[in-house]
């Protein structure tokens, strides 16, 4: 699915007071209100014109601007502008989910029920919106119930933080959007969210949960953004850097993709005991929806999950994705750089599963899938960390992990990957690894670590606390000049077979002999002889609830008693693309029938870098986010 085109409004105007420009400004019909001071009062004297009042007055399709005289300047926010803030969050009765109905969200320096653009793209530096108050006086920067437009503007400085409200239907408000909470779709362009804070209660509870230390938004689109140095933390806590909804209010059932192009998520960090996306947390689209996060040519660095050491570890705990973490829907990560990220955390086991998981990347496990489909190509994974060891992409409960070749991995966790349905043609769930991917590669092989591009004003609160934060790494040698200048066919195996859910079912009898077959130099020849007759050990569905029917646990056991007896032998994917296509359509055995497809994508470098450099600049192009 193609990146959306984003329309950056164009603001021609002479006007240095609240006035109609003629045809120039936001809209078709709107008007550019021109902000000419940094003051934060809401009712200025005639011919001052604050952000607050050009906010308060903007119309629809209005667009406000910034007078020049305000280049790099920076706007103190010093009154909270909605101590109860309006709009969408999901809600629930005990644990049974009801729904998007309007929530308190709680302080905000602005706060707007409409359409809000802000234009500072005229500014050689932009402008900076901070609030003031700090944590004794808390309040997100800006709230926005509605779509929000913003070029050239840093946000810094916001706080939400959990509130009591003394209501029985929402005991507290919502910890959500440090700096920026919207609910419609946010679209940003040269934008930087740093140094903002979401906290929550240090008490199990979904509405004290605190998401998006950064950015929270349902819609979001970014361009060439820096979001670093933000911190989400509480008992629960997710999106150090950004948290995603994707959409969630949809009626169509599908949410609205995410896309995030030529950014920079670096320095975040999340702690709690259920710690979640130190940089980015992608729901792709909510409960009833699916969508997907779109990430071309973005570095995902030095963010960090970790766990509470204010709390007293009790019950169940997760730490997972300390760079990005899937909590629904599909990711694609196109020419991107994911490293150095980590996960800290108490290892456990809970139902069976893992509690930590992706120092890089990470997806949720469960008994029914709410995630899809990843895509990769020409990316870096590496350097990625958990509990100090090598673990840079969990691949969670997915329906695929489809590599698009060209890939830079250290270390790759398939074990939670769904097991093999026949009915939807997936017996094949890894497509990887394809044309040029290399794994177990060491960060400093992949990238230049030494040169590291550092912010000369935003400081970390990720790995590197306290230091400047990062903004890009150029590829180093294992990456320089190893992705071809022209399109690359990439062939991706789908298989199934019809014959499940009888008792006359024998196609692990089949697979197993093939597994024997096929890999007889490695495995040896009388491997898995312990699993003995598999005969009516099949698949019952139904389609979508299929992983918690108790008729499936023996077909799904077989599968992971599989991957443990390979034990990693044939690579971190085991039995990937190569195996399936082994097969081929047609009788096998008496009951059951195969069928193999190949289908192939078509792919080719993405045309600039993050820095919007050309690719190739040599006869072939660099792995990752940077063009060296």
């Amino acid at each position: 699915m193609p990146l959306r085109v984003l329309r950056l409004l164009g603001v021609v105007c002479c006007c240095l007071a609240l006035a109609g420009c003629g045809g120039g400004g936001g809209g078709e019909s709107g008007r550019a209100i021109i902000v000419n001071s940094a003051a934060d009062p809401a009712s200025p004297p005639a011919g001052v014109v604050t952000l607050r009042s050009a906010i308060a007055a903007a119309q629809p399709g209005d667009a406000i601007v910034f007078a020049p005289g305000l280049d790099g300047a920076v706007i103190e926010l010093t009154q909270v502008g909605e101590a109860h803030s309006v709009l969408l969050g999901e809600a629930y009765s005990g644990m049974s989910y009801l729904g998007y109905q309007e929530r308190d969200y709680g302080r905000s320096g602005i706060y707007a029920r409409k359409d809000v653009s802000l234009d500072a793209s005229t500014l050689a530096h932009g402008v900076t919106i901070r609030w003031a108050g700090g944590d004794a006086n808390p309040a997100r920067v800006l709230a926005v119930y509605g779509d929000l437009t913003m070029h050239g503007v840093t946000l810094s400085g916001g706080r939400s933080v959990a509130e009591a409200t003394g209501s029985a239907d929402q005991p507290y408000t919502l910890a959500r959007g440090g700096g920026l909470a919207v609910w419609g779709t946010a679209r940003l362009t040269r934008c930087t969210v740093a140094g903002n804070r979401c906290v929550g209660d240090a008490v199990a509870s979904r509405d004290r949960g605190a998401y998006g230390g950064g950015v929270y938004a349902d819609g979001l689109e970014m361009t060439d953004c820096v979001v670093s140095g933000n911190i989400a933390s509480g008992y629960g806590a997710a999106g150090g850097g950004v948290y995603s909804v994707g959409g969630a209010a949809n009626a169509t059932g599908r949410g609205n993709d995410a896309d995030l192009t030529r950014c920079t998520v670096s320095g975040n960090r999340v702690t709690a005991q259920h710690a979640y996306g130190g940089g980015i947390f992608t729901l792709s689209g909510g409960p009833s929806n699916l969508a997907a996060m779109y990430l071309t040519n973005c570095t995902i660095a030095r963010n960090l999950v970790e766990d509470n050491p204010d709390l007293p570890q009790a019950g169940q705990y997760y730490y997972r994705g300390g760079g990005l973490y899937m909590g629904g829907g599909s990711l694609a990560a196109i020419s991107c750089t994911i490293a150095e990220n980590e996960v800290n955390g108490t290892p456990a086991t809970f139902s069976g599963k893992p509690n930590m998981g992706g120092g890089g990347v990470a997806a949720t496990v469960g008994n029914a899938h709410t995630v899809e489909t990843v895509w990769v190509q020409h990316s870096i994974v590496a350097g990625n960390r958990m509990n100090g060891e090598a673990a840079d992409w969990f691949a969670g409960s997915l329906l695929d992990f489809v590599s698009l070749g060209y890939n830079r991995f250290g270390a790759l966790d398939f074990s939670q990957i769904l097991a093999p349905v026949p009915d939807w043609m997936m017996l094949s769930r890894k497509h990887y690894p394809k044309v040029g991917d290399q794994d177990g590669v060491a960060a400093a092989a992949a990238l230049d670590l030494a040169g590291a591009q550092l912010s000369a004003t935003v400081t970390s609160a990720g790995t590197d606390a306290g230091r400047p934060a990062l903004l890009w790494y150029a590829p180093g040698a294992a990456s320089v000049d190893q992705a071809p200048a022209h399109k690359v066919t990439v062939p991706l195996v789908s298989a199934g077979y019809t014959g499940f859910g009888e008792p006359t079912d024998d196609f692990l009898n089949h697979a197993l002999a093939r597994v024997r077959a096929r890999y007889s130099a490695t495995l040896g020849d009388g491997f898995g002889a312990g699993f003995g007759d598999k005969a009516g050990v099949t698949w019952y569905g139904p389609r979508v609830t299929w992983p918690s029917n108790p008729q499936n646990a023996a077909w799904v056991a077989f599968w992971r008693d599989l991957d443990a007896e390979i034990g990693g032998r044939l690579g971190s994917e085991g039995l990937n693309d190569d195996y399936w296509a082994s097969f081929a359509s047609g009788p096998l055995g008496e009951h059951l029938a195969m069928t193999v497809t190949t289908t192939t994508r078509t792919v080719d470098l993405t045309g600039s870098d993050q820095l919007g450099v050309r690719r190739p600049r040599g006869s072939a192009g660099d792995i990752g986010a940077i063009e060296r």
